[in-house]
C-alpha cells in the first residue's frame, strides 16, 4: 500500500503526475531531433566580467534525462510495492519540484 498523502489519495498521484510531465518532456525533445534546432538557451550572466553565454540544450541530453527519471519513479513503485522502499517519497518530491510551475503540481509536493 502506497502511502497516504496531505488531503487524501497516494504517493502514487505524484508519480503519475512526474510520468505525464517526463512524456511531455520527451515529446518537446522528440519533435526536435533532426530539424537543425535544439530545445533553446538558458542565459547565464557572468557577474564578474558582465557578459552573458547561451547553454546549448541538446535533445538527446534531455531524451536520456527523462529516461533516467522514469525509471527512478518505475523503480521507487516497485519497491514501494515491496514495503522496501529505503528512500521514501522525498524522492519523488524533490523529481516533482522542477514541474512546480505546472498547473497539476501540488503545493504539498514541496520538498
Amino acid at each position: 500500500m502506497l502511502p497516504p498523502r496531505a488531503g487524501g489519495g497516494t504517493m502514487s498521484d505524484i508519480a503519475d503526475f512526474l510520468l505525464a510531465r517526463i512524456a511531455d518532456d520527451e515529446k518537446v525533445a522528440e519533435a526536435a531531433i533532426g530539424t537543425g534546432y535544439d530545445l533553446g538557451y538558458r542565459l547565464a550572466v557572468d557577474e564578474v566580467e558582465g557578459h552573458r553565454s547561451g547553454v546549448h540544450i541538446d535533445p538527446d541530453r534531455v531524451l536520456a534525462e527523462c529516461e533516467a527519471k522514469r525509471r527512478i519513479v518505475e523503480e521507487w513503485g516497485r519497491v514501494e510495492r515491496l514495503g522496501t522502499n529505503g528512500f521514501g517519497p522525498g524522492v519523488l518530491r524533490h523529481l516533482a519540484s522542477v514541474y512546480a510551475d505546472h498547473p497539476d503540481y501540488r503545493e504539498e509536493w514541496r520538498p
